[in-house]
């Protein structure tokens, strides 16, 4: 975010400093998937365990809706996908947060969800996301 973004639709890219391609790591502390609400995990984003992001690009704002991207693992194609409209995302977000007397900030990294499906990784793969336009984000697992 460039800027604080108050409640409201569009435009929003004068608050959007830039877009780039992320990793949302996922620590799911090895749940119970069988007792476990997927609501429950939507409301209080619990498995979020940290974000690796790429380098922000400037110039694509006007160019995100169906955006495609795709995963490598260790070189071969793990899943691709494309961005619906990441805009109208966080314009929802904005209004969400701001019912709750809350805004986004400026200098916050916002998530507006994923190109591909969630996959588990094992140590010592690699992972390369590429997001058409907006270049990679790579990622070595420990």
């Amino acid at each position: 975010m460039a800027r604080s973004l108050a409640p409201r639709s569009r435009p929003l890219a004068p608050a959007v400093a830039a877009a780039l391609p992320a990793f949302e790591l996922i620590e799911d502390r090895n749940a119970d998937y069988a007792a476990t609400q997927a609501l429950s995990l939507i409301v209080e984003n619990c498995w979020n365990g940290g974000i690796v992001i790429g380098t922000p690009n400037h110039a694509m704002l006007d160019q995100l809706v169906s955006i495609r991207g795709r995963l490598t693992l260790d070189g071969k194609l793990a899943g691709e996908g494309a961005a619906e409209d990441p805009c109208a995302t966080l314009a929802w977000l904005a209004n969400h947060v701001a019912e709750r007397g809350r805004d986004l900030k400026a200098d916050m990294v916002v998530i507006t969800g994923s190109l591909i499906e969630t996959m588990s990784m094992a140590p010592g793969q690699r992972a390369v996301f590429t997001v058409d336009g907006l270049g990679d984000v790579v990622m070595d697992v420990v």
